[in-house]
């Protein structure tokens, strides 16, 4: 077991107990950059926070003096959502611009949190000011998110409470790594897919939905031992009854493949 991957274990099994998010998203990210020391990514939270002084100043340093922002151009490049490549090119997805906001922010004491936001991540700075990493920080207010949601979900969609609510730190995570996932998927590179799924569950051991997507994508490599087990283990963490059905199904359909 690496370094990398003992660490990230140890936060899943700590439950809710607060983490280093920056770090933690490092180390995910080390595994596609095999080799790469990770002090100078680890210095550049610092050197954010110090060249920031304050909350007040995360965007207009973040988003300004370091140019910070999204990648329109290729915005499914896998390396926009690698921490490592994301500091390298300054650009990159939201949720991972979000998590250097979250990790420099935190550094300066102040409260930054993910928002989840429909469809788009967004940040919260000491509880008030709603930021876009993704547009060099520029603050949301309502009028603005209102547009936002009709624009990605249509003329009717409004606002409600639950597009304010917090993400938690470990939810911010699974979401930059099933960006990845999921353009693996659609490459269908299955294996690199399976291996992200691994991670997430590293960090996440008690989600019971990372097992259900696990033995589908080993069913779609023709492991169909493995989809049985994976599915076994969904049943015996599943609250739901219709969901532990549909596996119960899955697992016979599976099974007749191995006869």
């Amino acid at each position: 077991m690496s370094t990398a991957e003992a660490r990230l274990r140890e936060i899943g099994a700590r439950g809710e107990e607060p983490f280093d998010i920056g770090e933690a998203a490092l180390l995910l990210g080390s595994f596609d950059r095999p080799g790469v020391p990770l002090d100078r990514y680890r210095s550049h939270f610092d050197e954010l926070a110090e060249a920031a002084g304050s909350a007040d100043r995360l965007a207009s340093t973040l988003g300004g003096a370091f140019g910070y922002t999204g990648d329109r151009a290729t915005y499914d490049d896998l390396q926009n959502a690698n921490l490592l490549r994301v500091i390298d090119r300054r650009k990159g997805l939201p949720v991972a611009l979000g998590i250097l906001y979250m990790a420099a922010g935190r550094r300066l004491g102040a409260h930054v949190e993910g928002l989840d936001f429909p469809g788009h991540f967004l940040i919260r700075v000491n509880r008030s000011e709603i930021v876009d990493p993704f547009e060099r920080g520029a603050v949301r207010e309502p009028p603005a998110l209102r547009q936002m949601l009709k624009a990605a979900y249509g003329p009717s969609a409004e606002l409600e409470t639950a597009h304010f609510r917090a993400t938690a730190d470990r939810g911010v995570l699974l979401r930059l790594q099933n960006n990845i996932r999921l353009r693996l998927a659609r490459r269908r590179q299955f294996e690199a897919a399976l291996a992200m799924l691994e991670r997430m569950t590293w960090i996440a051991p008690g989600l019971a939905e990372l097992l259900r997507e696990r033995a589908m994508l080993e069913a779609v490599l023709g492991r169909f031992k493995g989809a049985v087990e994976s599915l076994e283990r969904y049943i015996a963490m599943e609250a739901a009854d219709g969901a532990r059905l549909e596996a119960a199904a899955l697992i016979q359909r599976f099974r007749a493949r191995l006869n």
